[in-house]
């Protein structure tokens, strides 16, 4: 058999378990796997000796923004810097200037996007209230799903959050009886606003500025009780509900218990709800600003044994990238702070160290990283699997080896930003990227070329 490109020496992480295998490609799929040493005959070889294979990484959470803020990241520097952190597939979050609310302006920023794109990335539409009549072309469009906030719209980014923001729940419930007729995932951000509003009054007329202002304000019950009424309300919508973010266990457990009555509901989370808690606001304050906020160890305890259950169906980034000038003056009003954090490049070398620690097998780590992704957004199995006639994605990694997350080597715009990941021990590295049967990176470097992504959609 003729290939254009040979993996050989690697141990391989397919749907069916963990094998040493040789994979070859041709015009950027997975054309055979075979046992070590059944082919020899291609233009390139790639030796992966000593190597794991894992169906490239999806991350579904993203936000590049681009345009808009392009001093705190686009299209190339983001998808370079997943490219550096084993990331062969971002999926976009629909804010932006202006939002992704029309089919139109989806189609623009993939035009804006594809020159710039080293990895293959989808894009998000919002729904909302206000953009009801736009839904259905959004799909028509290629959105992979939509995305709605139930927290209210920030002041001075309007058009940033045009058909996204949705806190009244009559305007959710018929955004999401619009996305329902569509057939795709209907993604939430899930706090409750008039819960937000209460306990954040209620901490500013008690002086709560510093560091543990914004968690507090932001306890679990407001995700919790978001979580509960968007369960009910997609019920009787008949639509497809994903918790993005989710930072609760509690959460997680009405969820479980929706699916057991038979609602199609899937849940994620991040790694700062599994790799962090709350004490680190004391350390990092504005920059460990995310919403949820970060958590107790116990709740984090919590989500890990959810997680290792397969309760919880993803684990992404959520990247939200800002600049450190944009964080710092806030130390004493994290009220002002901007919420989110740089994180695609810390990703996988966390996951892959959970593995190395034996609190997740290689299997449950391909499966959470990739697998599950694709199928809840329609891309599986060109994505999300090492199989015959797959796109040819693929994560090399190595599990030898200690070191510390040094985000001054982050290809991000944001990595000023990242302060709560910086020094954080981790085992294993990411030894290479390859995306559509082309290096994309080796290591940290990225070795690929702006262009190479592709605009993926449902189907």
């Amino acid at each position: 058999m003729q290939a254009d490109t040979l993996i050989t020496g690697a141990t391989v992480v397919t749907p069916a378990g963990v094998d040493r295998l040789d994979i070859a490609i041709r015009d950027g799929r997975i054309v055979a796997l075979t046992a070590a040493g059944a082919l020899s005959d291609a233009a390139e070889g790639i030796d992966a000796s000593g190597l794991i294979v894992l169906p490239g990484v999806i991350d579904t959470h993203t936000h590049l923004r681009d345009p808009s803020r392009n001093e705190r990241e686009d299209f190339a520097s983001g998808t370079a810097a997943a490219a550096a952190g084993g990331i062969t597939t971002l999926l976009e979050m629909p804010v932006s200037t202006p939002s992704v609310h029309t089919g139109e302006i989806l189609q623009a920023r993939v035009a804006i996007a594809a020159p710039k794109a080293y990895i293959d990335f989808g894009l998000y539409g919002g729904a909302a209230g206000d953009n009801l009549d736009d839904i259905a072309g959004l799909a028509a469009a290629g959105a992979c799903a939509f995305k709605s906030f139930r927290t209210r719209t920030p002041v001075g980014r309007e058009r940033e959050f045009k058909g996204i923001c949705c806190p009244d729940p009559g305007d959710y419930f018929r955004a999401l009886q619009a996305v329902a007729a569509t057939g795709l995932a209907a993604a939430v951000h899930a706090e409750d606003a008039w819960l937000i509003d209460r306990l954040s009054a209620d901490a500013r007329a008690a002086g709560e500025n510093g560091p543990r202002s914004h968690g507090r304000a932001r306890p679990p019950i407001v995700e919790e009780a978001c979580v509960a009424q968007c369960l009910t309300l997609a019920r009787a919508a008949g639509a497809r509900l994903h918790i993005v973010h989710c930072s609760s266990p509690h959460s997680v457990d009405m969820i479980t218990e929706a699916r057991r009555r038979g609602q199609a509901v899937t849940v994620e989370t991040c790694p700062q709800y599994l790799f962090v808690t709350e004490d680190l606001f004391e350390e990092h304050g504005p920059y460990a600003k995310t919403n949820p906020p970060l958590r107790s160890a116990e709740l984090v305890a919590g989500l890990w044994e959810r997680l290792q259950r397969g309760e919880i169906d993803f684990v992404c980034s959520d990247h939200s990238p800002f600049l450190a000038s944009e964080k710092e003056p806030h130390w004493n009003d994290m009220w002002a702070a901007p919420p989110g954090a740089p994180g695609i490049e810390a990703l996988v070398p966390l996951m892959l160290t959970a593995v190395i620690d034996g609190r997740l097998s290689l299997s449950q780590m391909a499966d959470l990283t990739s697998a599950n992704a694709a199928r809840i957004f329609g891309l599986y199995p060109r994505k999300g699997a090492i199989a015959v006639g797959s796109d040819a994605d693929f994560t090399l990694v190595d599990l030898r080896g200690e070191s510390r997350i040094d985000v001054g080597q982050w290809r991000t715009r944001a990595a000023g930003a990242a302060r709560m990941w910086n020094g954080l021990p981790v085992k294993g590295s990411i030894a290479m990227t390859i995306v559509r049967g082309r290096v994309v990176a080796r290591g940290n470097d990225v070795v690929g070329a702006p262009g190479w992504g592709r605009f993926v959609a449902p189907g």
